[in-house]
Order: structure tokens, then C-alpha cells, then sequence
């Protein structure tokens, strides 16, 4: 109810009758059920990203981390004839209980998140629609948000992936998902979740920024008419996945070696963010930050587009509802 009477107008608050409790209790019913509206479309978008974007996660993963001196892929087609070859199919959906669990709540949240922080900025704008600036600022705040709940999700997803399969001489760490969850929990406590968080969090904050802002952007170009049709939805989403990937793509590599290190502070190679780029640079120079770039474009492009299709198509119908 906070937010609701910060937005509110001065003059639904300067009688305490009935009539100002009931516009204040309707507006709250609205409010609420945007929010509602936010999660369920959030969370629907979010497993049809993982859906179709996890198999080339997975190679991005595995080109991101791979050893520069002995390497064990020469690109990623490599890396998926291999993954399949001694792990089969499903070798390519490995550890997707975590991103599907994780993009449910993530997306969620981001949803909610941008929606309350554009409304609170909009409401400050008095009702006006929020430049590009302001797009990408509020953009960015999300993202810091998100980075809260993305981060573990992420960590426990990058153990899965790049644990060794059951077929080579490395014994499996992990049995599923949720064991990863339990030994990581059990060994390093809730703060283990956590490593390399400062990464997610700067690749959320400059990516949803750069997400929002291009989105809102190209929709306002491709859709002069305002009848935000699939096509034109599906167009601005994937030109957003695009710039989203290619603005943050060096810090998403980062953030991955980062939680690909030894969970045990005194075995890790990398003491954060800023010696991580410093040791990645003087292996391979500006290359080992673009490492698995076009697995990652191929999953974010046209996800990012079915992504904000399935979240407009499912606010649409709880609309009819």
C-alpha cells in the first residue's frame, strides 16, 4: 500500500470518507492485479526462453570456460557434436532445472520490478512517458534487483553444465540439480548461492538497461499505430536480446568463470571481477572475453523475442478473463 498512496494523487487524500476509501481501495485492486499480472505472464515467458534457448546455453557455457591452453573444442558446432556424442540429447539440457526454476522467478521479477519502478518514474514525470534516459535508468535499477534472484539460479546452473558426465573418467559432483543445491548449501552455506554475484550484477544492471531502453526504442518505431502486434513485439524483443548480449557479452564471460571457479575461497584462481578480466586478458588477450558469442546470439535473439511475445500474449488473455 505504500507505493499505491506514493502514486496516488494529492486530492484522493484530503477526505477520509467513504468515497475516498473506496476509490482507494479499488485503485489498490488494480494495482494488484497488474502485479499478478506481471508474475503469471513473467514466469510463462520465462520457461519458453529456457526451452528453447538452454541447449545453446550450454555450449556457450562450456566455450566460455574451457581451458585457452589445451582447448577441447574448436568451435560451437564442435562443442555440441561432442556434448551429444558422449552425453547424448540430453547432455544439451543438462542442469535445466535450475534456469527453468530460476527464469520463472527471474523474469518474474523483472516484469514486476520494471513495472514498479517505471510506474514510480512516471508518476514523478507527472504521467508521462519515460524518455530513452530514463527507460535505460530504470532498466538498469531492475536489473540490480533481479540480480538477487538470478544470481544463485545461474551459479547452480553453471555447476550442472560443467560438472564431467558420467561417461568420462571424472566421477559426477553432483547427481541433479537440487543435490547441487543441497551440497553447495550444506558445505558453504546461503553465501556459497552467491559466488560471483558482483559479476550477474554488473551484467544485469548495464544488460536490462540496454534491454529495456533498445525494446521500448524500436517498438516506438516499428509500431507507429500502437497495436503492438506478435510480429512487431517479436521484432523489438529480439533486436532487445540482441544489443542485450553484444553490450554485456564480455561481462556475462567474466561472471561465468567467475562461478566456474573452486566453490573453496583458497583454491580459487580469481579473487573478483576486476582480477578476473586482468587474468583473462593476459591468456588471450581481448578473444577470451567473446568466447561462445554466437551460441549465445542464437539463443537470445529469437528468445528474447518469444520471451515478450509470450508475456504480452499472456497478459492479453488474463484480460479476457
Amino acid at each position: 500500500m505504500a507505493f499505491v498512496e506514493s502514486v496516488m494523487p494529492r486530492w484522493w487524500k484530503v477526505s477520509e470518507g467513504p468515497q475516498m476509501r473506496v476509490e482507494n481501495n479499488t485503485l489498490s485492486q488494480i494495482a494488484k492485479s497488474q502485479r499478478v499480472k506481471n508474475v503469471v505472464s513473467g514466469t510463462c515467458g520465462g520457461i519458453s526462453l529456457v526451452a528453447v534457448g538452454h541447449p545453446f546455453d550450454t555450449i556457450k557455457v562450456k566455450l566460455q570456460t574451457q581451458c585457452s591452453r589445451t582447448p577441447l573444442y574448436t568451435g560451437a558446432v564442435d562443442c555440441m557434436r561432442q556434448t551429444m556424442k558422449m552425453e547424448g540429447f540430453n547432455g544439451l539440457y543438462k542442469g535445466i532445472s535450475s534456469p527453468l526454476v530460476g527464469q520463472m522467478f527471474n523474469n518474474a521479477c523483472l516484469f514486476m520490478t520494471y513495472d514498479e519502478i517505471r510506474t514510480a518514474m512516471m508518476a514523478r514525470n507527472g504521467g508521462s512517458p519515460l524518455s530513452t534516459g530514463q527507460t535505460f535508468v530504470a532498466g538498469g535499477l531492475t536489473g540490480a534487483v533481479v540480480a538477487l534472484v538470478e544470481s544463485p539460479s545461474d551459479l547452480f546452473k553453471s555447476k550442472m553444465q560443467l560438472q564431467a558426465s558420467a561417461n568420462t573418467a571424472t566421477s559426477v559432483q553432483y547427481t541433479s540439480t537440487f543435490d547441487c543445491v543441497r551440497h553447495i548449501t550444506q558445505k558453504f552455506g546461503i553465501r556459497g548461492w552467491y559466488q560471483g554475484f558482483w559479476g550477474t550484477a554488473l551484467r544485469n544492471c548495464v544488460g536490462n538497461a540496454l534491454f529495456f531502453s533498445i525494446y521500448d526504442t524500436t517498438l516506438k518505431r516499428i509500431d507507429v499505430n500502437g497495436e503492438r502486434k506478435a510480429s512487431s513485439l517479436f521484432v523489438a524483443g529480439a533486436t532487445a536480446g540482441f544489443g542485450f548480449t553484444c553490450g554485456v557479452y564480455p561481462i556475462d564471460t567474466i561472471k561465468t568463470t567467475l562461478m566456474a571457479d573452486s566453490m573453496c575461497r583458497r583454491e580459487r584462481q580469481y579473487s573478483g571481477v576486476i582480477d578476473c578480466a586482468r587474468k583473462l586478458y593476459a591468456q588471450q588477450g581481448w578473444r577470451a572475453f567473446m568466447k561462445g558469442l554466437t551460441p549465445s546470439l542464437v539463443r537470445a535473439t529469437p528468445g528474447c523475442g518469444l520471451l515478450v511475445v509470450t508475456v504480452e500474449g499472456v497478459k492479453r488473455f488474463m484480460d479476457t478473463v
